[in-house]
């Protein structure tokens, strides 16, 4: 196995974390851009190491950047595209590799919601930048379902569609990312992540109350009844969920998990046992 310095952006998030914990156990040097060098201390110690800036600053990519011989890229929509175009830009042939954090419901036709378009422009940075890469195409990760979850309420939302989503866990994720470094057939692929049940959102989220939140008062909305509570309140989390699951409504799940499975062994966990498992960020952030 081969030891690299690699960058990771967006290292202290929901999916980043996990990763930096399995590159770190395999003998990888990470690097993180964190806006807070505090915070991000505190969450891996001595670990890693911490370079203080912001994705969507090129001379901060740039600082990151020296000594490193991959990236992996787990950002959101506000700032991949941008921090992508960067790293590239910014590579001079140093790189031997780019990971990328993507989605399974992107397709052409769903180009009018904006996070496909940025993640199918990012895709595309990345295929015409002649950076050796893989792109891992995830569903739904289990630890989502905490943003139901305020103060002694739990919001369930019901689309009109609903699709089956196999949800995963974020522990499941960290270790086939890690486990790709260690093996080229990863790369050039576009690699799906699904869990090993196929559920509802709304359903998840009953179950996930249930086992975990049983005292909580559950408020169950429809999306018109969401979206006007959103509008009255002004809140714009809430306004953004409800976008996001009308677009699931029509989008639901593409691509075929089996490839990245055969290369790194299936996601595992289950929901049920997801939910009897110690916080703990090298296997998520479960309750």
């Amino acid at each position: 196995m081969m030891s690299r310095r690699i960058l990771v952006l967006g290292g202290t998030g929901m999916l980043g974390q996990p990763v930096v914990h399995c590159l770190t156990d395999k003998g990888h040097t990470v690097r993180i851009l964190t806006r807070s060098a505090e915070k991000t201390h505190n969450m891996f110690g001595d670990t890693v190491d911490v370079v203080e800036g912001t994705a969507t600053n090129r001379d901060d990519i740039r600082a990151a950047l020296i000594g490193c011989d991959a990236v992996h890229i787990n950002l959101t929509p506000v700032s991949e595209l941008a921090a992508t175009r960067y790293v590239i830009e910014l590579a001079e042939g140093r790189l031997e590799r780019i990971t990328y954090v993507s989605a399974t419901t992107l397709s052409e036709e769903n180009r009018w919601f904006d996070r496909v378009d940025v993640k199918l422009c990012t895709e595309e940075l990345l295929r015409n930048s002649g950076i050796q890469h893989a792109v891992f195409c995830p569903t739904w990760v289990m630890e989502t379902l905490h943003n139901f979850i305020r103060g002694n309420r739990a919001v369930v939302l019901h689309g009109n569609n609903p699709p089956k989503l196999h949800f995963f866990a974020a522990a499941d994720f960290g270790r086939m990312v890690a486990a790709s470094y260690d093996d080229e057939r990863a790369l050039g692929k576009r690699l799906f992540v699904y869990g090993p049940e196929a559920i509802t959102l709304q359903d998840a989220t009953e179950r996930f109350v249930a086992a975990c939140y049983p005292t909580v008062k559950v408020m169950r909305w429809k999306l018109w009844q969401a979206r006007l509570v959103a509008k009255l309140i002004r809140n714009e989390n809430l306004a953004e969920v409800t976008e996001l699951i009308a677009y699931l409504d029509v989008a639901g799940e593409h691509g075929d998990p089996s490839e990245a499975n055969t290369l790194f062994g299936a996601p595992a966990i289950a929901l049920d046992e997801w939910f009897k498992m110690p916080k703990d960020s090298r296997k998520g952030m479960p309750h």
